[in-house]
């Protein structure tokens, strides 16, 4: 996010090369930046030839061989940056294809991915909000509190529980993207530069606050959190309720917020003057501001819809199950991208002024919201898995028998550890949709041969599996944060590598809670 010369927020790209960045970097910043990128570019191909002409591992498809050698390259490029992140995420399709690993089909099939229309609608409908002022009204409202004016690390906490509290019932992509928006808010109230630390603060709470929030409820990420549960369910043949899941999910989330806050405050300087100036000073704007314009209403309008129609399909799950007729309906009617679609085309057809046939939205401030950056690069995730996961690949097959004959007699707290290890690590380089897939169904069992409570390391898999914090590819809230701008790789790494460190004896403290929570009788 970003302010553009006219004063309004817009949804910035912040895939930047070399080039467009050096201004900003200190002589000794330039010459690392240099380094990395150059190490990097030659580095990448030189993995990938090593890899390809190493001998097959045992059990290992030739094709399971190619597509690591492929991972190789473009996770090296996501890591150096020799080139923007979303054109190393271009290597894939290119290389994939045609070296016969997967048809075209099947590898170009992920751009239709349901994820990426769930982005490109809600970044339409979003941008209205920020077209409109609306955000910069919520921000103003935000920084007019008294206790948000004590410190700034009382704003950025008041900032940071926001977000939670409304990614426990809201997508946690559409909540990272309403919150970027909120803060770029904050930010130019206060007139602080996106390179500022408190700035960085913020953008990193809009997505880590929502990964924390999203675990407080099922329906806070559904696609991951579900998945688990019906996982558990095929596997271990017990079902975990609304109920059962927030028993678990309301003290991990508030205990990684907890973390998530300590550790901001211990890293961010957040040196800001005249906080209560600015309290003062937002008063005064928020006035100025006047009533709700018709525009503000029409996108709070469209928010407010998506919100209800993304929860109906929750709600009748706890009502009648979710294998019910009316449940199944409603998901198939109510998917989650077919609703930001549809709020995004309310936006075209709300008037303004229907006199002049002035709308909510036109498609060129449509355009301008859509970062086509942070689709890429998910798709990419989901390129590399899918291939990986295919049959004829077997790369996942072979990884989960690998787990398995190294986990065969192991202590029982250092198989939870070793889940929640490989979880973490694994979800860095995949999307934790496809890395719950892979390792749920080799942890239940797995727990279940020698002894464990196979729900409990499930759920623990499935939790460790969202602790995706340290790549741009992690999860599409981490891909938004890193695209909003003012944020370097290296900084994105290292800053979520720590706290994807001190998220594991949180994680592993998930099995030992809910072994006593779900007592496991075989």
């Amino acid at each position: 996010m970003s302010v553009n010369p006219e004063n309004k927020l817009t949804m910035s790209s912040g895939w930047k090369s070399f080039d467009e960045l050096k201004s900003k970097y200190s002589p000794a910043e330039i010459k690392f930046e240099k380094g990395r990128r150059s190490v990097g570019l030659w580095l990448g191909p030189l993995l990938f030839i090593l890899l390809l002409l190493m001998p097959t591992p045992l059990g290992m498809t030739f094709k399971a061989k190619q597509i690591l050698a492929v991972a190789a390259w473009t996770m090296t490029w996501w890591i150096c940056e020799p080139v923007p992140i979303p054109a190393s995420g271009i290597l894939p399709f290119i290389l994939i294809p045609a070296m016969g690993i997967a048809p075209v089909s099947t590898v170009f099939s992920v751009l239709g991915h349901e994820n990426n229309w769930l982005m490109i609608g809600a970044y339409i409908f979003m941008g209205a909000l920020v077209e409109h002022g609306f955000t910069k009204r919520m921000a103003l409202w935000l920084l007019s509190r008294k206790v948000a004016a004590r410190s700034p690390f009382a704003l950025m906490a008041t900032f940071t529980f926001a977000v939670a509290i409304l990614s426990a019932f809201l997508s946690n992509i559409a909540c990272t993207m309403l919150f970027l928006v909120i803060g770029a808010g904050i930010c130019e109230a206060l007139n602080v530069s996106e390179d500022h630390p408190f700035s960085k603060s913020l953008k990193f709470s809009a997505a880590y606050a929502s990964q924390a929030g999203g675990m407080i409820t099922p329906i806070g990420a559904p696609n991951t959190n579900f998945l688990a549960i019906g996982l558990i369910a095929s596997l271990a043949h017990y079902q975990i309720r609304f109920a059962d899941w927030m028993a678990f999910g309301i003290p991990l989330g508030v205990i990684m917020l907890v973390i998530i806050l300590i550790y901001f405050r211990g890293i961010f300087k957040m040196d800001i003057n005249d906080l209560e100036r600015a309290r003062v000073y937002s008063e005064e704007q928020l006035k100025a501001m006047g009533k709700l314009s018709i525009g503000e209403r029409n996108g709070l309008i469209a928010l407010i819809i998506a919100t209800v129609l993304w929860l109906i399909p929750s709600g009748t799950a706890m009502i009648y199950g979710n294998n019910a007729e009316v449940t199944k309906y409603f998901d198939a009617l109510l998917n989650g991208s077919v609703v930001a679609l549809f709020a995004a085309v309310l936006c075209f057809l709300m008037p303004i002024d229907w006199k002049e046939r002035k709308f909510t939205l036109n498609w060129t401030n449509a355009e301008r919201s859509v970062n086509w950056g942070a689709i890429i690069i998910v798709s990419t995730g989901f390129a590399l898995g899918n291939v990986m996961n295919a049959k004829d690949v077997g790369l996942v097959a072979w990884s989960a028998n690998s787990l398995a004959h190294v986990f065969t007699g192991a202590a029982p707290w250092l198989i939870v550890l070793g889940f929640t290890c490989i979880g973490i690590l694994l979800t860095q380089f995949l999307p934790n949709v496809p890395a719950i897939a892979i390792l749920v169904p080799v942890g239940v069992p797995t727990a279940i041969a020698v002894g464990l409570n196979p729900i409990a390391l499930g759920l623990t898999v499935a939790v460790a599996c969202q602790q995706s914090y340290a790549m741009p590819i992690a999860a599409p809230q981490m891909a938004l944060v890193y695209g909003s701008g003012g944020l370097k790789i290296t900084e994105f790494i290292k800053v979520g590598a720590i706290l994807c460190l001190l998220s594991i004896p949180v994680t592993v403290f998930v099995y030992y809670y809910t072994a006593w929570l779900f007592p496991y009788i075989p």
